[in-house]
């Protein structure tokens, strides 16, 4: 689907499971700036998002499981779409790096919250 509606299902998704408004990072705005100085191409994605948000519950699980994944929190999905494939767009996340219930359970939010997206919301 467009990015543009991907981008607010997913939004949708992550509010139908009760979590806060998440936070954006205009993750394509920030690496067409930078290109002239950093000499990448401006044009990596035509939109790129990163939205982050946290649920304690999935939180408190993840670092009682493993201190170290405190640097999964906030989880975050990303939404992008690339130049040359028009309405078409992407999910990505970060898959838990541990196999207890902590990350089962964030995993299976990450995949219920692309899920919804997937299918518009």
């Amino acid at each position: 689907m467009p990015w543009e509606d991907l981008r607010l299902a997913l939004e949708d998704a992550i509010a139908a499971e009760g979590l806060t408004a998440p936070t954006v990072s205009h993750f394509g705005d920030m690496l067409a700036r930078t290109a002239p100085d950093l000499g990448h191409r401006a044009d990596l994605y035509t939109h790129a998002e990163i939205l982050s948000f946290c649920s304690v519950g999935v939180a408190a699980r993840l670092v009682t499981e493993a201190a170290e994944q405190i640097a999964l929190c906030p989880l975050s999905i990303a939404v992008y779409a690339l130049p040359g494939e028009p309405g078409r767009s992407y999910l990505a996340y970060r898959r838990p790096p541990q196999t207890g219930a902590g990350s089962a359970t964030a995993e299976a939010l990450m995949q219920r919250l692309v899920k919804r997206a997937a299918e518009g919301g």
